[in-house]
């Protein structure tokens, strides 16, 4: 089962941790069969909001959120369930700075779904499940 872990960071630790940390941790999770896609995001006055309102699009400079922490990144992970998927995000490097929200990815509920999302192929070191 997919789950997406989503890197949640304020912005006084947007960069606390290195990159070459994370791009260690993804390559460990790519060569174990366990990583669909992963990518960081840019900071977060580069977002634009989109909302469509009775037909009308409206935008909006940066991320819509009451929040100090905001979206920094995610791990697309594909775990036997829900306790793996929790044991991955405890591993992945941000988690010291910010916080990681895990949750798991959901079919549509429509004629012939199809993830559109590439399947993940077992490498020999995967665990089983």
């Amino acid at each position: 089962m997919k789950y997406l872990c989503l890197v949640y960071l304020d912005e006084a630790h947007w960069s606390a941790c290195p990159d070459q940390d994370c791009f260690a941790f993804a390559s460990g999770l790519a060569e174990s069969g366990r990583l669909v896609a992963a990518e960081p995001l840019h900071p977060p006055h580069t977002a634009t909001t989109v909302r469509v309102r009775n037909g009308r699009a409206t935008m909006y400079d940066g991320p819509f959120a009451e929040t100090k922490e905001l979206l920094a990144g995610f791990y697309l992970v594909d775990a036997k369930d829900l306790n793996e998927a929790l044991t991955i995000a405890t591993r992945i490097p941000p988690a010291k700075y910010g916080s990681i929200e895990v949750r798991p990815v959901r079919a549509l509920d429509v004629a012939a779904y199809r993830s559109f999302s590439p399947e993940v192929t077992p490498s020999p070191g995967m665990m089983p499940g």
